[in-house]
């Protein structure tokens, strides 16, 4: 439905040929008869191609019983194993031993093991030309598509499910595989391919204090290495606009930059802690001692509000810690700054980016536990750590969501696919492990010069963490 002019208008051509008009405030109701569109020649000439003389054996048979009006007998699949990313073709083929009544649609679905990754592949059988309400009794249906697994598809197999749908009704099934009320058609194995290392960055001491002002104008700033453009946090691949950060450290406190390139600068929420991430912001998520349980949650918007938070485990907020407290109510002594190139909230000019400064004191990323890790860190140290980006330009549909280490799936909170940060001196060095003197050898002196760039995301880290 929409509004146009002080009116309220909705049509709707029914399955029974009926075009129904309803017009509020104009009072005006009625429904009028409809001719249903005939197919055409080529039409009729694609379904009878389909239609089979005899009862195929397709590599996966099932014979399911829909009600004593269907038989599903199977469905071919190539290529098998799948692969995600690509083209999988599945060929149907159903048995009408009745036809059924009027209002019946085909569905298929896509799932993993235990009831993940829910795909709905639903279509009109026959490339749309050949609608259940057609089917006949002796009809053998050959019924083609193809789909696509998500490039980031994180099991060895998947489930394909079929059978017929009305209203909020299924086709009961008498006999056969099932899950519940859906024909189970088959379990395909799927070439699954590793994830992209997790993300490694070292991160230097500045021997002054960083000024936050949102300027990044300081010596340590212009030798720090950038993390690299953020990616896509599902799929793991390049994605625009650009977002890069840097990070540095001292003794009181960790530094970290956002560098991001947006049209459309904006952000109109101003009290502490108000939803940032349904407009335009930079995250930052902190595990410090990567057990998985305890982080904090940092977030700056375009206009410089920020949301911070405490979370003692997964997705649990304050409240889970003490039913007096609210969620949200930790509050960092986090200072942030913010530099627009262009005009903050001005939606129709065109703006060339943004840059966020913050000053994080050391001990804050430890929110409420009394047992986090040592600060400040020594050289060597390594926290686990990721960065987020939220874009939500004027003329979108929806938001894009940037990464530095990417969850692969939808949702930020996924701590086991942290990025690795690693405390290293002004030069990017770490020192080297003190050894005990061979026969007529000194110990080896110097130090092990570290690498001063962030390992890219196709090299894996030195070390990957345990899942949580």
């Amino acid at each position: 439905m929409s509004r146009v002019s002080g009116t309220l208008s909705a049509v709707r051509l029914r399955a029974d040929g009926w075009l129904c008009v309803a017009t509020l405030w104009g009072f005006a109701f009625g429904c009028v008869e409809q001719a249903e569109d005939k197919p055409t020649k080529e039409d009729e000439e694609f379904v009878k191609k389909n239609l089979l003389a005899s009862d195929p054996t397709p590599k996966f048979a099932t014979h399911a019983d829909l009600d004593g009006k269907v038989e599903y007998i199977g469905l071919d699949v190539s290529p098998v194993p799948a692969e995600p990313g690509k083209d999988i073709r599945l060929t149907h083929y159903w048995k009408v031993k009745s036809a059924p009544s009027d209002g019946w649609r085909l569905f298929t679905h896509v799932g993993g093991p235990n009831k993940q990754g829910f795909i709905n592949i639903d279509h009109g059988p026959i490339s749309n030309k050949y609608p259940v309400a057609r089917w006949k009794a002796g009809d053998i249906i050959r019924d083609e598509h193809t789909f696509r697994l998500p490039p980031n598809w994180a099991f060895n197999t998947f489930n394909i499910y079929v059978g017929l749908w009305r209203g909020h009704e299924r086709m009961p099934i008498k006999s056969g595989p099932r899950e519940e009320d859906r024909v189970l058609a088959a379990t395909i194995p799927v070439l699954t391919k590793a994830p992209p290392a997790l993300k490694r960055y070292l991160v230097r001491k500045t021997p002054k204090p960083i000024k936050i002002d949102g300027k990044l104008d300081e010596p340590g700033w212009k030798t720090a290495p950038s993390t690299g453009m953020f990616v896509n946090t599902v799929t793991g691949e390049t994605a625009q606009p650009n977002t890069e950060a840097k990070l540095l450290w001292d003794n009181q406190n960790l530094y970290i930059a956002f560098e991001n390139t947006d049209t459309d600068v904006w952000g109109t929420l101003t009290e502490r802690d108000s939803k940032l991430w349904t407009q335009e912001m930079d995250e930052v998520m902190i595990d410090a001692n990567g057990d998985g349980k305890g982080y904090i949650e940092l977030q700056v918007a375009p206009n410089g509000t920020i949301f911070d938070t405490y979370l003692p485990t997964y997705r649990k907020y304050e409240d889970s810690l003490d039913p007096k407290r609210k969620p949200y109510d930790w509050n960092s002594k986090l200072k942030a700054a913010v530099k627009v190139d262009g005009t903050l909230n001005k939606r129709d000019d065109k703006d060339t980016g943004w840059t966020v400064e913050m000053a994080l004191p050391l001990a804050d990323v430890n929110g409420l536990d009394k047992n986090g890790v040592k600060v400040p860190p020594a050289l060597g140290d390594k926290w686990r750590l990721n960065m987020f980006r939220m874009d939500y330009p004027k003329d979108a549909k929806s938001q894009t969501a940037l990464g530095w280490s990417p969850p692969l799936v939808g949702d930020f909170h996924k701590l086991d696919r942290f990025g690795e940060i690693v405390f290293v001196d002004e030069k990017g060095e770490l020192p080297v492990a003190k050894e005990s003197p061979a026969k007529g050898e000194s110990a080896a002196k110097g130090a092990k010069k570290a690498e001063a760039k962030p390992e890219p995301a196709s090299k894996a880290a030195e070390k990957k963490p345990a899942k949580k």
